[in-house]
């Protein structure tokens, strides 16, 4: 794992340069799988893959030096580059499939630093940051009232819920009430039964809520399917502790399966003066053509989703065994008149080598103007977010670059790619 500063100075200085690299991922097979900053920026927090570990580590301390001297200090990045090793480390016991820091994560308040961890055959653990120690457990029961762990953990943005999905014996999502631990949550379910053809089929893998600051939709919850790959929305105000238990939630589909996409509709209408049929015919085929390029990159399953942190409307998605990064405009899944005829919503790609299974993640920058691709050809791309075109990159990492996190400072005018 390693850590690259970007000067957000200058729209000229796009490429980072590497400061940290970890060197005590050792052992066979034993990788970083992912990588989070905390909110404050201050630490971040990896999971290993062979020793089943959670890995806090400081952020590396940082000097700027002037812009005169700058050029001397790339000249010597190789030299200076900070040996990181891991400051807190705690047991996942078995093979760790999710994690996320608490919204309002503030080192000075030791009682906000903490984090989820959800692994394989145990409860959702709700860990101390400072000690490593377990502060509560959150214990998802199927309808044979046996514990089944989640494959994906993560708080509402207020911090005050935990939204728990992708069970193998059931489609649903429980939540639980940050400050109640124990077995008690309210169970949404995503269809009637877990073979019945209604609803979002496949086992949720991802889940992301869209961000009050930057979206007027500050209500949805957008939740993400392996096979068969698909996206859904739905209204976050229904996971309330006022929903009745084993509600069937009634989602709205982006990309995947479902009704929507079984009637043959034009994704575009050609306007002829003359009435000439070639004019639609021309508008169909290129309607098929996106439609089923998107469908195929987003087939393969869902690995991560984000809002847009600048744009309204706008979701983007990385899936297994696909080559770009998708973006997803969510105003034409409304309903409106001008939308109603849209069978996919992808309008937007940014190129990457991704045809494998594992998660290759992405981030913003602050201003939402720049995303960051990870790859599996060893480097991180760096894409303007509004033309699309690639302007930067930071390659020969040495391995996967499948964990992709993004920090900035606002006072040092600095920010940090993990």
């Amino acid at each position: 794992m390693t850590v690259s500063p970007n000067i957000q100075k200058k729209m000229s200085d796009t490429s980072p340069s590497l400061i940290a690299r970890s060197v005590d991922t050792n052992g066979e097979g034993n990788f970083p799988k992912g990588a989070s900053f905390s909110p404050d920026g201050l630490c971040v927090l990896t999971n290993t893959a062979s020793d089943n570990r959670l890995r806090l580590y400081n952020t590396p301390p940082i000097i700027l030096g002037n812009e005169s001297e700058k050029g001397e200090e790339n000249a010597k990045a190789n030299e200076s580059i900070v040996d990181w090793k891991t400051s807190l480390a705690a047991d996942g016991c078995d093979s760790v499939r999710s994690y996320a820091w608490y919204p309002h994560m503030n080192s000075a308040d030791p009682s906000s630093c903490c984090f989820l961890s959800s692994s394989r055959d145990q409860p959702i653990h709700l860990i101390d940051a400072y000690t490593a120690k377990i502060r509560a457990s959150y214990c998802p029961y199927n309808a044979l009232d046996e514990m089944e762990s989640p494959t994906v953990a993560t708080f509402s943005p207020d911090g005050q819920r935990i939204v728990a999905a992708g069970f193998r014996t059931d489609r649903t999502i429980h939540v639980f009430e940050t400050g109640n631990p124990g077995r008690d949550s309210t169970i949404l379910r995503l269809g009637k039964t877990r073979r019945s053809s209604d609803g979002q089929k496949g086992l949720v893998s991802a889940v992301t809520f869209s961000s009050p600051q930057t979206c007027c939709f500050n209500n949805l919850l957008a939740v993400g399917t392996y096979n068969p790959g698909s996206i859904y929305l739905y209204d976050d105000r229904v996971s309330s502790n006022y929903t009745p238990a084993a509600t069937i939630l009634n989602g709205v589909c982006v990309v995947g399966h479902g009704r929507s996409h079984s009637r043959k509709k034009r994704r575009f209408v050609a306007i002829s003066n003359d009435g000439d049929e070639d004019n639609e015919e021309t508008g169909n085929l290129f309607s098929k053509a996106k439609v089923q390029w998107f469908q195929n990159r987003a087939r393969g399953g869902v690995t991560q989703m984000r809002f847009s942190p600048s744009e309204e409307y706008i979701l983007y998605s990385s899936s297994r065994r696909s080559d770009a990064v998708l973006g997803w405009d969510v105003r034409m899944v409304s309903g409106n008149e001008d939308y109603v005829s849209c069978p996919v919503r992808g309008f937007t790609s940014f190129a990457t080598d991704n045809n494998t299974n594992q998660r290759i993640e992405f981030d913003f920058d602050e201003t939402g103007k720049r995303i960051y691709v990870g790859g599996r050809d060893n480097c991180v791309r760096v894409y303007n977010v509004k033309g699309g075109e690639l302007i930067g990159k930071l390659d020969s990492l040495g391995d996967v670059a499948n964990g992709i996190s993004y920090k900035y400072n606002a006072q040092l005018n600095f920010g940090m790619l993990v």
